[in-house]
Formats: structure tokens, C-alpha cells, sequence
């Protein structure tokens, strides 16, 4: 089977290897596209630098020439990008992987490097240097993707050191299913392999101890809907995962017909070991209410080569409500649910966790409208196994409330938009040993944002300002941060030309050092033409720690400058 498919793929690259593109490319409309086009930017920039109070950071000035000029064959881009400065000179090509998926009607070819994914649990967007066929005929839903899914390490000749060890490993997956996107049922398939042979050779015996692996994945993917609003969906999948290809231990000793007949098929060693993860849910919607109650079980060390990391060894209940008023006036999403850890006994202690979260809005009238936003997340961790030091237990409640009420005030000559968010959080720590001890590790932080934006209907002018305050309180700490910020923008309507300006000042109280920084902004832009863009812009920053330690901690002002000219072709 692998030979067969080294031959297909070879002549999927063989006639686009000179072709690169990260999208998939319609096929159908290919007598409409260009044979050849040429197009991209170029920019060139100055900059300038001065500091005061501590060493320069950057140089006193500098330039930069770029450009990212793009040829397109018949609608396939192969970028590139290029720079010349007082800092070196490089020419690269953005994507060093290359790759393509062309389409006509319901055939998609894909080659190069790839991310396709068949399945959650089994083929699940790894990079894939290979070739493949997605088919999507009416209803039938098939796949077949093969390729290199891991290129070997090789030594670093100045360290004799690798980092990080990896095998040739190469793979094949497939995909069957049948219906459409709202009604379907899928089934897929991994088999994937390193390649013991392409394992280097180290002076350091513990490194070549490092074995060779295979895995073999089965899954599927569901949903329907029944009932007109009602829905399920559900997906799983059974992980055989081999950490040494080459280990001499067996499973003989296990007496069960089943698992012997597998063992023949999949060539089960000593080292052998079977994961499943499960999805699964049932919900309601229509136009203006849902509700969902889904489940989600992933065994302790679930993989797959298919993949690059998977949250394992979790599983949690959740019911998810939802609502819209008819006018879209009103709206509501939520979720709250149970999750534990431990799923398998084989930890020393299992932690517990409430999970919730929800959002609210209303737009009471045209000018005057609130957001709410309510997150809550428990941890309580329980001893299994072992009794371990009380000072270690970790039971923990997090609270975060945002509050967002915006007030639009519509007029003739000017609108004005006035805007507070306030931001509420909560860590709560109920551990019996501190609790005794009279010792709270409780944290709270309160945040407060004061916006206000005024801009013009009859004059291109927009004004805003802002005021912020933030306090961070526990029984060790307490800090405080009050900042006011205004600026501003004109657009002069005959030259196409824009300046704004911005500034913010930031005075800050921590454990009794008071601090103050001031960041202020200006910049140009003045449009040419249709192609042709120039900008100028000011950075200044005055920075006063308040720190007794002048030395680690100096005063300091800096100013940098930067002026653009870009041109696109």
C-alpha cells in the first residue's frame, strides 16, 4: 500500500513541485486567471533614536529598505520578502513550506506541505509533506492523505547535542462518510510510523535509549437533527499507540480471542497501550432560544502522530443555554458545568473544578446599551492515593465580572460615544492550613475604564479621551495605577492627509513606591496617490520608576522618530 502511494504522490509533485500556495485553489475558474502576474510593496523607512538617564537601546539612526513583491502563476502566490539595511541584508521566502490544494467542483487535490485535518482525535491539522485527495461527490464524504509527518533530527556538529529528537516518521490517513454538512456520519483513520533506521548515533549511551514508535487511530465524527430544531453530535476515538516498534516483551499472557485477533492485525508488543477520547451532545436550537448539554472524556496520556497535543486525562458535564429576543434587543449565552481530573484512579489526587461562564447584552434604546460578562472557575483537589501536606491542597474559586454600559449621543453637528467598562476579579483560596493559621492568599483586582470619543459629521476632526484606574489588593500587596489619556485626529479633505495625536499619563503606588510615565504620539500619513503612501511618525516616553535605587532603577526619557514611503505595484 505505501509503495502504491509513493508513486501517486510522486506524480502530485513531480508536475506542481515549482507551485506554492497556503489556500485551496478553484480549478474551474482557471481560464479566467492570468497565465503570469506580478505584484507586491516596497517600503523604505528611516528611524531615529535618543535616550536620556540610560544607555542607548538602538542606535542613534538607522534605515530599513524592504519589500514583499508576490508572482502569481495562474492565481497560485509564491511570495517572498526581501530587506536591506544598516543592520544586514536578507532575502527569504516567507513560507519555506510549500504546498498547494487545487479544486474543481468536488475534487480536491492537495500537495506539498499540508494541514488537513479527518478527524479531532486521528489526522488533526499536522504538517504533512505528501499528497492526497479529498472527494466530495453529492453526498458521499472521502479522504486519503500520505506523507512524512516528522523529518529526522540530525547532531549539531558545534554541541554534538539534539534538540529536539525526532525520527523520520511517516504516515497514512483516510477518511469515509457519508451526508452534509448538517447531517453526516464520517469515519477515519491514522497509521503512522517512525522510521528506526534514521535514528542517529550519540557518544552518549542514555540518548540512544530513545526508541521508535508507531500508532494506529480509529475514529468518527457524527451529527443529525431530528425533530426539526433538535440535534446530536458526538465524536470518538480508539488510540493504539507502540513506543518501541523493536520491543522484544509480548502480550501472549493475555487470554481474551478478541484482543488475539487484533494483535495479528495491528501487531500489538509489550509496549502497547490503547487510549480513547469521547465527545458527545444534545441540544435544541431555533431563531431565538438553545440549549446544550454536552460531555467530553479524554483519557490520561490520550495521542495521536496526527497531532500535535491534546488536554488529556479531563472530564466534564456542561449545559450551555443561549437567547435572543426576536428584535435582537436582548441576548444571552452561557455555560456551567462539573470537571475532574483523575479519570483513571492513577494520580495522588484529583482536582474537582466548577467551570461557568456567561454573557448578557441589551440594547435598552438606540443610544443606550449594556454588555455583561460573568466567568467563575473552581479547583478542589482531594488526596486518592496519598496523604500529602495540607499546605499543598489547592481549593481555589475565581471570579470575573465586566460590566460594559455605552451611551451614544446622535446630533446634527457631532456624535459623541461615552463608554465604562469595569472589570472585577476574584481569587478566593478556602486552604484549611491558612485558614487556621489566619493567613488569606486572597487577590483582588478592580479595573476602571472611562472612555469618551467625540467626532464631527460636517469637519473630519474626532477627539477622545479616557481615564483608568486599577488596583491589585492582598494581604502582602497593594498596588494602584490611575492614568488619564487624551488625543485626536484631522483629516485635511483636499490632500488626503491625516495627523493625529495621543497621550497618556500613568501615576502608580506600589508597596509605597509611587512611579509616574508619560507616552505621547504623533503621527502623519498623507496619501499620494492610489499606490503611494508617506508616514511620519513621534515617539516620546518619560519614565519615573520612583525607585530609592537609582541605579537599578533610573529615570529616563526617550524619543524615537520613524519616517515611511510605500509604494505598492
Amino acid at each position: 500500500m505505501y509503495n502504491f502511494s509513493k508513486i501517486c504522490l510522486a506524480s502530485v509533485l513531480f508536475s506542481l513541485v515549482m507551485i506554492a500556495n497556503v489556500r485551496a485553489q478553484d480549478l474551474s475558474g482557471i481560464k479566467n486567471q492570468k497565465p503570469i502576474s506580478f505584484n507586491g510593496s516596497l517600503e523604505a523607512r528611516g528611524f531615529f533614536y535618543n535616550a536620556n538617564g540610560i544607555p542607548n537601546r538602538r542606535e542613534a539612526s538607522s534605515y530599513l529598505i524592504s519589500g514583499a513583491p508576490n508572482l502569481s502563476i495562474y492565481g497560485w502566490d509564491i511570495p517572498f520578502y526581501i530587506s536591506y539595511g544598516n543592520q544586514g541584508t536578507q532575502f527569504s521566502q516567507p513560507f519555506n513550506q510549500y504546498g498547494l490544494s487545487p479544486t474543481y467542483k468536488w475534487i480536491t487535490l492537495h500537495g506539498g506541505y499540508r494541514n488537513v485535518s479527518f478527524g479531532q482525535f486521528t489526522l488533526a491539522g499536522h504538517t504533512m509533506l505528501g499528497g492526497g485527495v479529498e472527494l466530495k461527490p453529492g453526498k458521499l464524504r472521502a479522504g486519503f492523505m500520505y506523507g512524512r509527518l516528522n523529518k529526522a533530527t540530525v547532531i549539531d556538529t558545534t554541541t554534538n547535542s539534539l534538540v529536539p529528537y525526532a525520527f523520520d516518521r511517516k504516515g497514512i490517513a483516510a477518511k469515509l462518510g457519508v451526508g452534509s454538512e448538517k447531517n453526516y456520519f464520517d469515519l477515519s483513520f491514522l497509521s503512522a510510523k517512525d522510521d528506526s533506521t534514521s535514528k542517529p548515533i550519540f557518544n552518549r549511551p542514555f540518548e540512544n535509549n530513545v526508541a521508535a514508535a508507531k500508532n494506529v487511530a480509529l475514529g468518527y465524527t457524527t451529527r443529525f437533527t431530528f425533530l426539526k430544531n433538535f440535534f446530536f453530535e458526538s465524536e470518538g476515538a480508539l488510540s493504539v499507540y507502540t513506543r518501541d516498534v523493536n520491543s522484544t516483551l509480548s502480550l501472549d499472557s493475555v487470554k481474551n480471542n478478541s484482543f488475539q485477533q487484533l494483535q495479528k492485525v495491528f501487531d500489538f508488543n509489550g509496549t502497547t497501550e490503547f487510549y480513547t477520547a469521547l465527545t458527545a451532545g444534545i441540544g435544541y436550537r431555533n431563531a431565538n432560544y438553545g440549549l446544550k448539554v454536552n460531555y467530553r472524556r479524554i483519557e490520561p496520556d490520550y495521542k495521536t502522530m496526527g497531532a500535535y497535543f491534546f488536554a488529556n486525562d479531563v472530564e466534564n458535564w456542561t449545559i450551555s443555554p443561549s437567547f435572543n429576543s426576536k428584535d435582537r434587543k436582548y441576548r444571552f449565552n452561557g455555560s456551567v458545568g462539573l470537571q475532574r481530573d483523575n479519570i483513571m484512579k492513577q494520580k495522588e489526587s484529583t482536582t474537582k473544578r466548577v467551570i461557568g461562564s456567561a454573557n448578557a447584552g441589551a440594547d435598552f434604546t438606540k443610544s443606550f446599551s449594556v454588555d455583561i460578562a460573568y466567568s467563575n472557575f473552581s479547583n478542589n483537589q482531594r488526596p486518592s492515593t496519598l496523604k500529602f501536606d495540607q499546605m499543598l491542597k489547592i481549593v481555589q474559586t475565581t471570579h470575573t465580572v465586566s460590566i460594559m454600559p455605552r451611551y451614544t449621543i446622535f446630533g446634527q453637528q457631532s456624535n459623541q460615544v461615552i463608554m465604562l467598562s469595569s472589570n472585577f476579579s476574584r481569587m478566593n483560596d478556602f486552604n484549611d492550613y491558612f485558614a487556621q493559621q489566619a493567613v488569606s492568599r486572597d487577590i483582588k483586582t478592580d479595573q476602571y475604564f472611562l472612555n469618551y470619543v467625540l467626532s464631527f459629521t460636517k469637519i473630519p476632526v474626532s477627539l477622545n479621551g479616557n481615564i483608568s484606574y486599577t488596583t491589585l489588593t492582598s494581604e502582602m500587596l497593594s498596588n494602584n495605577y490611575k492614568g488619564i489619556g487624551f488625543g485626536g485626529s484631522y483629516t485635511f479633505a483636499k490632500t488626503k492627509a491625516q495627523v493625529s495625536m495621543a497621550n497618556n499619563i500613568i501615576r502608580g503606588s506600589a508597596q509605597g513606591i509611587n512611579s509616574l510615565t508619560l507616552n505621547s504620539t504623533v503621527n502623519f500619513n498623507y496619501k499620494v496617490d492610489k499606490r503611494q503612501t508617506l508616514k511620519a511618525s513621534v515617539f516620546f516616553t518619560n519614565n519615573d520608576p520612583g525607585s530609592a535605587i537609582t541605579n537599578v532603577n533610573p529615570s529616563f526619557t526617550e524619543t524615537r522618530g520613524e519616517l515611511a514611503y510605500q509604494i505598492s505595484f
